[in-house]
C-alpha cells in the first residue's frame, strides 16, 4: 500500500516557492522566469503561488527577505560585550563574507540584474534601508567611539561592505575561501576606515583588539 503523501503547511509551501524562485532567477534571470516555471520547480500548481504572493515582484521581495543579509546583521547586533571599533568592523566584515559565500546565488543574481530589473533595485534598496542603520547602531552600542566621528559610521560601513562585494565580482566565490588573502585585505580596509573615522580634534584610541562575544 502506497504511503500517504505528507501535506505541506502554508509556511513550507511558501519556503519552497522562495527557494525555487532563487534558483530560477539565478539560472534564467528574473524577467525570463515565468510563474508557471516557478510552480513546476516548486512542485506546486501555479494558483498556489498567488495564495502566498500577489505578484512575481512580491516573490522577489520575499526572496530578498528570506535570503538577505539581515539575519546575519541581527546575529551581529545581538552579540554582547564591548570591543574596539576596529574589531567591531572586522566582525561585521566576517559575517558579510560568510553571507556572500553562503548566498552567492543571490549575490550573483543581484549583480547581473540590478540595472535591468527595476524590481530588483527596489528590493535591494529596501534591504539596505533596513540593514545599514541596524549595523551602525550595533557598532555604536558596543564600541567606544570617543575620538571618532560617529555620524560617518553608516557611510563607512556601506563603503566597507561594498568593497567586499566588488571583490566577489572581480575574483569570484573561490576568493572568499582563501582565508589568508581575504583576512589581510579586510584588515587593511578596516584600518583605512578607522583612520578616516578619527576626529582630527579628538583623542581616538590607538589600534587595539578584544572582540566581543
Amino acid at each position: 500500500m502506497a504511503e500517504k503523501r505528507k501535506r505541506l503547511t502554508a509556511e513550507e509551501r511558501r519556503e519552497r516557492i522562495l527557494d525555487a524562485a532563487l534558483e530560477l532567477f539565478a539560472e534564467k534571470g528574473y524577467a525570463a522566469t515565468t510563474t508557471r516555471e516557478l510552480a513546476r520547480r516548486a512542485g506546486i500548481t501555479e494558483p498556489v503561488i498567488y495564495l502566498h504572493f500577489e505578484s512575481k515582484e512580491a516573490v522577489l521581495r520575499g526572496v530578498f527577505q528570506r535570503h538577505s543579509f539581515l539575519p546575519y546583521l541581527r546575529e551581529f547586533a545581538a552579540l554582547e560585550g564591548q570591543a574596539p571599533l576596529r574589531d567591531q568592523l572586522l566582525e561585521l566584515g566576517t559575517r558579510w563574507r560568510r553571507f556572500i559565500r553562503e548566498r552567492h546565488h543571490l549575490v550573483t543574481l543581484v549583480i547581473r540584474e540590478i540595472h535591468r530589473v527595476p524590481e530588483m533595485g527596489r528590493a535591494l534598496r529596501e534591504t539596505l534601508a533596513a540593514g545599514l542603520p541596524l549595523a551602525a547602531e550595533a557598532v555604536r552600542a558596543h564600541a567606544d567611539l570617543t575620538g571618532y566621528r560617529p555620524e560617518r559610521l553608516e557611510t563607512a560601513i556601506r563603503l566597507f561592505l561594498s568593497s567586499l562585494l566588488q571583490l566577489f565580482l572581480l575574483e569570484g566565490p573561490a576568493f572568499f575561501e582563501d582565508g589568508s588573502r581575504i583576512d589581510a585585505l579586510m584588515e587593511e580596509s578596516v584600518d583605512l576606515l578607522v583612520d578616516g573615522l578619527r576626529d582630527p580634534l579628538g583623542d581616538a584610541p590607538a589600534k587595539a583588539t578584544g572582540a566581543r562575544k
